[in-house]
């Protein structure tokens, strides 16, 4: 029996919810072996069973859809590990706590972190959730002495390129054991921890890596990667 092709004919919001989900999926299906960069639009509507005429009224191009799919697991990811974060008072220890999650993310579940990176995550925007969760985590270190007095701006920048390179290097190639240890001591020492303590921090036993969310489009993404 041929397979049915699904098309989008009008604006049925909740249709057109569904054939975008259903895109979204088929793409991550076929980049559990393909790269990214190599998946096109025919391979895509033929996985998702769409037209390719419907592909295109909700994308303009695979970069598109990519582009949108990062960034609607970003905030998904972000608005859940925001309400999951650790109660942590001292600051040093809550960025090490979160800069390790985030890598630990990219040894987990490689595929979610090359869309994360994709979608430029960690996002630069100072509007941004997680950017203002950054920037107030940065903020209250100067008032607790840990952090050098320079501009927010800067001290965000620091966390995220290293969290970013550091994402990046575990992606592209195995890395040492205490690879992201050395990371996150660095992220420390640059913005004004102690060596010394800097080291310490980023050495000792962290929070639990919180379980990723169990509902949603990441769920879904993740449950795609997982199966077969």
């Amino acid at each position: 029996m041929p397979k049915v092709i699904n098309h989008l004919f009008g604006p049925d919001q909740l249709h057109l919810e569904k054939l975008e989900e259903s895109l979204f999926l088929a793409a991550s299906e076929l980049a559990k072996k393909n790269p990214i960069e190599n998946i096109g639009v025919e391979a895509i509507v033929i996985e998702a069973q769409v037209s390719r005429g419907t592909f295109y009224k909700i994308f303009k191009s695979t970069d598109g859809l990519f582009g949108l799919l990062g960034k609607r697991l970003i905030n998904e990811m972000m608005e859940y590990f925001l309400c999951h974060s650790p109660q942590i008072p001292d600051v040093a220890k809550r960025v090490a706590t979160k800069t390790k999650w985030a890598l630990l993310i990219a040894t987990s579940v490689p595929f979610l972190t090359k869309l994360l990176l994709k979608a430029e995550w960690p996002s630069l925007d100072p509007n941004h959730i997680l950017y203002k969760d950054i920037e107030r985590d940065f903020l209250e270190g100067i008032s607790q002495g840990y952090f050098s007095d320079i501009p927010p701006s800067m001290g965000v920048n620091i966390i995220i390129g290293c969290s970013r390179g550091g994402c990046k290097d575990l992606l592209e190639k195995r890395q040492p054991e205490d690879y992201v240890n050395k990371v996150v001591c660095q992220v420390l020492i640059s913005l004004g921890v102690d060596e010394e303590r800097a080291r310490k921090i980023s050495t000792s036993p962290t929070a639990d890596f919180s379980a990723l969310p169990i509902r949603g489009l990441v769920s879904k993404v993740l449950t795609t990667q997982k199966t077969k």
